[in-house]
């Protein structure tokens, strides 16, 4: 399953990358980014930069164990891989843009946003969820459902969930690349009402 994570992902990146120089977009760091990264690769033009992948993957087993729970092994792929900015892509018309961190001190701080997530659904006593992506309306989230591994249009502190597909490798290859600066629905999102 990690396998096919790490693939999924990496493709997902290249094909962004691809598509941003196709339309001879720079993939540059949000001007207000001045934190260092290992993403940035060229000294000259700092602002640049591409997805770097860890040496020794990261995992989320140190709040999955304070939060006495297990996570489901994808999402320890999906953000224990390595490092990226903003890649922004399109789910059926839906705009989402991928969280991933951008350096260990983003990590961490993904890790607190992560347990804040889970103590909040704890509280409502909903299903656990483990988001993944952020889209336009502020009160979704796509997120991993941490039982069966389905990829979820969620709705922030409600029981409402559309499944969007059966698994987070899946999710990742229907993702159709937008352009850096998308951030608002492409078209009409083709979901379940």
């Amino acid at each position: 399953m990690a396998d096919q994570v790490i693939c999924a992902l990496s493709d997902v990146f290249a094909r962004w990358f691809a598509y941003q120089q196709q339309r001879g977009i720079a993939v540059c760091c949000p001007e207000d980014e001045n934190r260092p990264s290992p993403c940035r690769y060229d000294l000259k033009n700092p602002a640049l930069w591409k997805c770097w992948e860890r040496p020794q993957p990261a995992d989320l087993h140190n709040i999955a164990s304070a939060l006495e729970c297990k996570f489901h092994p994808a999402i320890h792929t999906y953000y224990g891989h390595g490092f990226a900015g903003q890649i922004t892509a399109s789910f059926k018309g839906l705009a989402v843009t991928l969280v991933q961190p951008w350096n260990d001190e983003d990590f961490e701080r993904l890790q607190e946003n992560m347990v804040a997530h889970v103590m909040m659904l704890r509280r409502l006593k909903l299903p656990l969820t483990l988001f993944l992506a952020t889209v336009p309306n502020e009160l979704q989230v796509i997120s991993l459902d941490n039982e069966s591994g389905a990829v979820l249009l969620e709705q922030l502190g409600q029981p409402k969930r559309w499944i969007l597909a059966d698994s987070l490798a899946e999710f990742l290859q229907r993702l159709s690349p937008l352009p850096l600066k998308t951030i608002s629905p492409v078209a009409q999102a083709n979901l379940p009402a």
